[in-house]
């Protein structure tokens, strides 16, 4: 992402912040060196997992150049409450610092909620169901709703749409840039209605969203279930998931399509010609008892009489 794309986002995300102070560090003067023992990670912290080789990369950067943007925290009793910034957190541990640059700031519950979403969106690792999640809890907090209360409300306004609320709704998600609320309902949050087991492994970052939903349209449990293991453990890819997930044919239903298409093959008038007249006039009797057939016009021979014939 370019840095006028970060800054226009930036200052998109800021306008969701309402009355709040410019939270950009590099306009604030308060970044402080914190000890890494005295921070602590929310427990509703939106990011779940880090890839071990991105997280690998940063502990070497830090390692040459330090942690370069400050991490974003609160004051609570007995230390600092991590808002934004726990992959750097992380990778400062690694690295063996003992103290990280850190922006305190004062907010509630619910600003933190939103700033910690905020954070989150702008992750260029941002995988869908962390963006759902992240988009929820935006939206709740501007609308002033549970945050379970967020998808049955889009869905209303979709069926019966009123005026004030989809004003506000169109605000919010226009502020995001991330698509419209119309398209996140019908969309993007079908990954919430995937089987929990596949949610679970997504926000373990064991599992990405496209084998995921492969799985997630398998209606057998115990299918579905094998597969998952299957592809955990033999990287199978959404192409084998779809062929695994197919019902074995029989021979008998394997052959019949094969034979469909060498008879298209065969159905030519050259060969009609190059017969003799009694091959053609066999021909032709089996061509119209065939188009009989398929039209159920002629019952199909009993098995008895076509053995005898």
């Amino acid at each position: 992402m370019s840095k006028a794309a970060k800054r226009s986002r930036a200052d998109a995300f800021g306008s969701l912040l309402g009355s709040m102070p410019d939270l950009s560090p590099a306009r604030s003067p308060s970044i402080s060196a914190l000890p890494l023992q005295q921070i602590m990670v929310r427990p509703n912290q939106p990011r779940r997992h880090f890839g071990e080789a991105a997280l690998a990369s940063l502990v070497q950067s830090v390692r040459e150049q330090g942690v370069l943007q400050p991490v974003l925290v609160r004051s609570v009793a007995g230390g600092y409450e991590l808002i934004a910034g726990e992959r750097r957190v992380r990778a400062a541990q690694l690295a063996g610092l003992t103290e990280i640059p850190a922006l305190v700031r004062d907010a509630t519950d619910e600003q933190a909620d939103l700033l910690a979403a905020l954070e989150n969106l702008q992750r260029e690792d941002l995988n869908p169901l962390d963006e759902v999640d992240a988009t929820l809890t935006i939206v709740a907090r501007q609308l002033k709703i549970p945050q379970g209360d967020v998808l049955p409300l889009l869905h209303a306004q979709r069926r019966t749409p009123q005026p004030e609320v989809v004003e506000q709704l169109d605000a919010v998600f226009s502020r995001l840039g991330r698509g419209t609320w119309r398209s996140f309902a019908s969309n993007k949050a079908g990954v919430l209605r995937f089987p929990p087991d596949l949610l679970e492994l997504m926000r373990q970052g064991t599992l990405e969203y496209t084998r995921a939903a492969a799985l997630a349209r398998i209606k057998n449990e115990g299918l579905r279930f094998s597969l998952t293991q299957r592809t955990l453990t033999e990287a199978l890819s959404v192409r084998d998931i779809a062929l695994a997930a197919k019902p074995e044919s029989t021979g008998e239903d394997r052959a019949a399509p094969e034979q469909l298409r060498r008879m298209r093959v065969l159905l030519d008038e050259r060969r009609m010609a190059q017969l003799g007249k009694p091959e053609q006039k066999r021909v032709t009797a089996l061509l119209n008892e065939l188009e009989g057939l398929l039209l159920g016009s002629i019952q199909p021979r009993q098995q008895g009489k076509s053995k005898r014939s």
